[in-house]
């Protein structure tokens, strides 16, 4: 079962979990697709050692977001509220696959936060996380471990964010490209039965987006999803974010190394969009920093 791709078959999806509001977005989201392609949960989370080692300091103290007032680290504390931490973790793990009726497994991992999720990746398909962990500081953007994932992880990513339905419509990008045929395909697997899915056919002229329709339209015909197509004159990341913003999807399904997208532009769409954002890759590699 699941979806097969040049890089093999998706049977196990690895998700990063840390009880913050992006992560339990992700597990949902996980959920969905592990649900639509018969695969895998593999939940894992992380003892921050950088936190382990910073508890033990003396001098360290936190800032409570709620009051703005520091108190010392405590290196007992810290390690109470990890424990509990993992707890919730395996609880929300548990709930959630027995409510998509998908098979599951946990473990806890300890060390730099980005290293290991990166690691366990490597035994996986998928790699799923948050676009923003549970700090301040990235709650707004894309979170470093995010960030780092996308760049130096070699498996498919998953990021998501807090208010992903997985009723939602999906949206493509199409340029004609196998890397773009793979996300169609990919899509239409994981898109609700009764569900929307938007094209985006990425053509400069009226003849090349005639003949991406004509493709697009062979592809999906027997899905019984409905289709909606749109044409995009262009493919930089701030117009393409700007046109897939008005168009309101929910999940954007993104192939990696397609033709008319490079890796500066995949870049950038995951920087500006605040949507969830499944990006395939069509083999093993990291993408390239401009």
């Amino acid at each position: 079962m699941g979806i097969t791709t040049t890089r093999g078959t998706i049977r196990r999806i690895t998700v990063a979990l840390d009880c913050s509001p992006h992560s339990r977005a992700t597990l949902d989201a996980a959920a969905a697709i592990a649900g639509a392609l018969h695969a895998e949960l593999s939940g894992i989370f992380v003892e921050d050692i950088n936190l382990i080692h910073m508890a033990e300091l003396p001098f360290s103290e936190e800032i409570l977001v709620n009051t703005a007032k520091s108190r010392q680290l405590d290196a007992a504390g810290v390690a109470r509220q990890m424990k509990l931490q993992q707890k919730q973790a395996l609880e929300l793990l548990r709930q959630t696959a027995e409510r998509f009726g998908i098979p599951h497994s946990f473990r806890t991992l300890r060390g730099r936060v980005s290293t290991e999720i990166i690691s366990a990746a490597l035994e996986s398909d998928l790699l799923a996380l948050g676009r923003s962990g549970r700090t301040p500081s990235c709650r707004r953007g894309l979170g470093s471990t995010a960030k780092q994932a996308v760049i130096e992880s070699k498996t498919h990513i998953l990021l998501s964010l807090r208010g992903f339905r997985s009723a939602s419509p999906l949206l493509v990008l199409y340029d004609g490209s196998q890397a773009a045929r793979l996300a169609l395909e990919t899509a239409l697997r994981i898109a609700a039965s009764n569900g929307i899915l938007h094209v985006l056919l990425l053509a400069g002229n009226e003849p090349k987006a005639a003949r991406l329709r004509r493709e697009a339209e062979t592809i999906t015909k027997k899905s019984g999803k409905t289709i909606e197509f749109h044409v995009i004159p262009w493919n930089d990341s701030t117009m393409l974010s700007q046109c897939i913003r008005m168009i309101d999807s929910g999940m954007v399904v993104l192939g990696e190394e397609m033709e008319a997208v490079d890796d500066t532009t995949v870049l950038g769409l995951i920087e500006n969009l605040s949507c969830p954002l499944l990006l395939l890759r069509q083999r093993p590699r990291a993408l390239r920093r401009a």
